[in-house]
């Protein structure tokens, strides 16, 4: 059985290595926790492979020694001493037998390439830039907490950062943020040409955004051909990958891209964030092998996270805007019960055109025409704004859809965009609220008093969105509505007629008298009417 005996700061430990891989860092998510500054998060691996232990270094900043000698990987021989920082582990073993091993969830870094996932890169100093911006601290604050060889690493990755986090949020669109983010990596990682990928949200295909050349600048993104087959794992793995010389990288030799365009060094981070990737940010080389180390992986990683995090932004507030705009659309027509469910549903959920059963209202203010010939232009307006704000407080209390204001007239939907069971007794209770409403208007204003006549039909319409992408309502359409705005004109006032299909549905809520069968302005055949009684 093979163990480790872990010696540090005058203490041992005893551990048997139960599983096919053991991790070693200073988190706590780690196999093994070493607490110590001199190591990595994920620092080292001893991993099962047959019948043998091997150790790796997962990149860390500091490396791993066995035997005194720093190695990137290495098969154990019972007896090993590996030192990581302070702290040094004896590997022991006896003969074991032969199990089949998983694949590793890390792969580490072999001759030619380091790969990590995004999650253990670049986190130290992401969220403490984060903090320290939110905090208010100046530059000098940021790098006032860090000493000695490691800080010197740690004080430019902070300087470098706090000038990208600094650029990002003051680029006033997208692509400034993109070119200026591209600019201050130029700087900082030699890179021969680099593109920056953004995923486009129909069909989640990486396409480029950004492109630059160090001697000729911003270019068009097919001047600088990308090697797929990295950005396509690096998308998908949510990896970071360095491939120090990637025609002699197993891994990548036979993407043709690589072959073709004779890509030496090639450095590839997701754009990331929490919750999602949104691209990536691809740098090569094409005559230096070895041209990018880790601590350039690291920092690439950290500042693709402060961009996709600005990019979540810009996306949030966009969204934000228009759900802002629709909400604020939605207001004119439709009941705050409504609007919310409809918002509750996406926004335009119902909003389609569409058939179903409607019941329309229309309310029409009698003898208008004669009524603006007798008072001034200025009463007029304040009357028809009286009748209006009464109108949309019934038609909104009954959730209904206020459709239009056609002159002197209201019209209404029931039952469009969203499902309203009781649609038609919703129409008639407008009506009877509008009557109300009208009542006391009257009694408290007996010098501009007047009369209206109200109208509800129900049955088969068109309804949904309807008109140029200048100018859309949301309507209804058909025989139902015409029907109901001729009923509007049934010559008695302050009453409320109904058509056949909505005495159908509300006989057994109110009172109805017959009207018998009614010849309408325009239409061929007679139709048969009711009056809802008080």
């Amino acid at each position: 059985m093979a163990k480790i005996v872990v010696r540090q700061g005058g203490q041992v430990r005893e551990i048997l290595l139960s599983k096919d891989t053991y991790n070693i860092g200073r988190t706590p998510d780690n196999d093994l926790e070493v607490r110590d500054s001199l190591i990595s998060r994920r620092h080292s691996s001893i991993a099962r492979r047959g019948d043998r232990y091997v150790v790796y270094d997962l990149g860390s900043s500091n490396g791993t020694f066995v035997n005194g000698q720093r190695v990137e990987m290495k098969t154990l021989d019972s007896g090993d001493v590996i030192r990581i920082g302070d702290t040094e582990i004896q590997f022991l073993e006896e003969a074991l037998p032969v199990r089949p091993v998983p694949r590793p969830i890390y792969e580490p870094a072999g001759p030619h390439q380091i790969v990590q996932p995004v999650d253990e890169v670049g986190q130290d100093y992401s969220l403490d830039i984060t903090e320290a911006l939110n905090r208010g601290l100046s530059l000098r604050e940021i790098r006032k907490d860090v000493a000695g060889e490691k800080a010197a690493k740690d004080s430019k990755m902070f300087f470098i950062l706090f000038q990208v986090g600094k650029a990002l949020s003051n680029a006033a669109t997208l692509d400034d943020m993109l070119l200026i983010a591209t600019r201050l990596i130029f700087e900082v990682i030699n890179a021969e040409r680099g593109v920056i990928l953004l995923r486009n949200s129909k069909d989640g295909e990486c396409g480029p955004r950004m492109a630059y050349h160090r001697s000729r600048g911003v270019v068009d993104g097919k001047d600088i051909p990308i090697s797929r087959t990295i950005t396509s794992r690096v998308v998908g793995d949510k990896v970071s990958i360095i491939t120090s010389d990637a025609l002699q990288d197993p891994r990548f030799m036979q993407g043709l891209s690589i072959v073709q365009y004779n890509i030496r060094s090639a450095l590839c981070v997701p754009l990331w964030e929490e919750r999602q990737v949104y691209g990536a940010i691809y740098l090569d080389n094409l005559a230096k092998t070895y041209a990018f180390t880790k601590d350039d992986l690291e920092l690439l990683t950290a500042i693709a996270n402060l961009i996709a995090i600005r990019i979540r932004q810009d996306e949030t507030q966009a969204r934000l805007r228009q759900e802002e705009m629709t909400r604020t659309n939605l207001m004119k027509f439709h009941s705050p019960d409504v609007v919310n469910a409809i918002m509750a549903r996406g926004g335009e959920v119902g909003l389609e055109v569409i058939d179903r059963e409607v019941s329309v209202v229309f309310i029409d203010i009698e003898g208008f025409t004669k009524l603006s010939e007798t008072r001034p232009p200025k009463e007029v307006a304040g009357l028809l704004n009286e009748f209006f704000l009464m109108a949309t407080n019934a038609v909104f209390a009954q959730k209904g859809n206020l459709n239009k204001f056609i002159g002197d007239e209201v019209m209404a939907i029931y039952n469009a965009p969203l499902d309203l069971p009781d649609h038609a007794a919703a129409a008639v209770r407008t009506c009877i609220q509008m009557l109300r409403d009208l009542e006391k208007f009257n009694q408290a204003n007996p010098s501009r008093r007047f009369n209206v006549r109200c109208a509800v039909n129900t049955g088969p319409a068109v309804v949904g969105y309807v008109g140029t992408p200048a100018r859309m309502e949301y309507t209804a359409l058909g025989d139902t509505v015409n029907t109901a705005a001729r009923l509007s004109k049934f010559p008695q006032v302050n009453r409320i007629v109904i058509g056949e299909r909505t005495q159908a549905m509300v006989r057994d809520v109110f009172r109805t008298r017959d009207l018998g069968s009614l010849v309408l302005k325009g239409k061929e055949k007679p139709f048969h009417a009711y009056e809802i009684e008080a």
